[in-house]
């Protein structure tokens, strides 16, 4: 399976998740850096329903079925969306960081949910034959790379996701492709 991560948006110092922003750079743009990353046939392509990820998708893989499934969308932050990290009440972001995984954010998604609708995702997906390639977030990444290893998720949390990353996920190994 191959993940590709969005390109930067102009959200610096902004909390984004769900909150429907464009990239920085053009989608075409961003699909042409990408294009020799990847293997020459892929047989499924999957994207988060959010343009970041969408138009990304359509830039990419013009002359291939999309699919869209809003399980591989990022987490909802609720009343955080749309909000600038430091107007979010300390004590709220610090209650987050000693429960990074089982946390709920006011008004938005329980962790344990997001989870578990990735997991639904795999679940789905995991058996299918041929070349899966997901555009999705680095929240959706950091988790099917739990699920995918057997390994607890707040284990895979720190492990770096850059802008228009892509990475090939197996049973046995995750590594970026440069």
């Amino acid at each position: 399976m191959y993940l590709i991560r969005h390109d930067a948006v102009d959200m610096s110092g902004i909390c984004y998740g769900q909150t429907d922003v464009p990239t920085i750079e053009h989608y075409n743009h961003s699909a042409s850096r990408l294009k020799d990353k990847l293997p020459q046939t892929i047989e499924k392509v999957v994207s988060s329903p959010l343009s970041r990820c969408l138009l990304l998708s359509q830039q990419l893989f013009k002359d291939q079925e999309l699919l869209v499934d809003p399980r591989i969308q990022e987490v909802n932050f609720g009343q955080w969306e749309n909000t600038a990290w430091h107007d979010i009440p300390k004590h709220n972001i610090d209650t987050w960081s000693k429960t990074p995984t089982h946390f709920q954010f006011p008004e938005g998604e329980h962790l344990s949910d997001f989870y578990q609708r990735v997991l639904s995702f795999w679940d789905e997906y995991q058996h299918q034959s041929g070349t899966l390639c997901l555009v999705t977030h680095a929240g959706v990444i950091r988790a099917l790379l739990a699920i995918v290893h057997d390994t607890p998720w707040p284990d895979c949390l720190q492990v770096p996701v850059p802008y228009l990353g892509v990475f090939h996920l197996t049973k046995d190994s995750f590594y970026p492709l440069s």
